[in-house]
């Protein structure tokens, strides 16, 4: 049932985009998918490239994840020093916040990797391929927000749903940058982060309202000229969103 819903609110994720595309008339969207594609193809070779690693030791995915969370909070603590700006960042504003982070998560990669027995030429080679899309995609929802704020819930909700494949490290990577109901670090908010980033936070109980417009198969107005498909959400809440029900 979870591949079943995992599946269903990809689809629809895919419909809600292309939807934006016709009515926006902006390539904004489709620059959304093509980044996510590209995020969940390399974190899905990487995967493949550490598992014998970190077999080896007797590490799961999910401790590895879960070992880069911690290092996360320094990158986060020292985001927290930062008051976010008065308003929303520019585009090149934005790119430059979003490439410190990242140069700041890739470094924490890097260590904890190698740690673990994984070869750093495995971790440069994913993160050559990771840190330009995620890039893209942070400061194109971010460009986005300013002419179309009211499209940032959507936005955030897309781009969390398509990187259900490779959550497992996906969730706490993209969840630095605002992706997501919940903070990378328990006790930080999504919304400071997005704040940070993109100037503007989606509201609490967004996310509730998105997935049972999902549930439904209800798309948004301005997307009604797409067909629409009935569509299960089943157990992809608990695989994905611990946090869900705080917000």
């Amino acid at each position: 049932m979870a591949k079943e819903s995992e599946k269903s609110l990809e689809v629809y994720v895919h419909l809600l985009l292309e939807a934006a595309v016709t009515y926006f008339e902006s390539t904004n969207f489709t620059d959304i998918t093509s980044a996510m594609n590209h995020i969940v193809s390399a974190t899905a070779t990487f995967r493949d490239d550490i598992k014998d690693a970190l077999d080896a030791r007797n590490i799961t995915l999910d401790t590895f994840a879960q070992d880069l969370e911690g290092m996360f909070m320094t990158i986060v603590n020292d985001l927290e020093n930062i008051p976010p700006p008065d308003k929303a960042p520019g585009h090149a504003e934005r790119a430059e916040m979003v490439g410190k982070v990242l140069d700041d998560a890739s470094q924490a990669l890097i260590e904890l990797a190698t740690s673990h027995g994984i070869e750093e030429e495995v971790v440069a080679t994913y993160l050559l391929a990771l840190k330009p899309q995620v890039q893209t995609l942070t400061v194109v929802i971010g460009d986005i927000n300013e002419q179309f704020p009211q499209l940032l819930p959507a936005l955030t909700f897309s781009a969390t749903i398509l990187l259900i494949p490779e959550s497992w490290i996906l969730r706490p990577f993209l969840s630095l940058f605002g992706f997501g109901p919940s903070g990378p670090i328990k006790g930080l908010p999504a919304a400071w982060l997005q704040r940070y980033f993109w100037g503007a936070a989606v509201e609490s109980g967004s996310w509730f309202a998105w997935l049972q417009a999902a549930g439904m198969g209800g798309l948004p107005e301005w997307a009604g000229l797409i067909t629409k498909a009935p569509l299960l959400i089943g157990g992809v809440l608990a695989m994905l969103l611990p946090g869900l029900n705080h917000e």
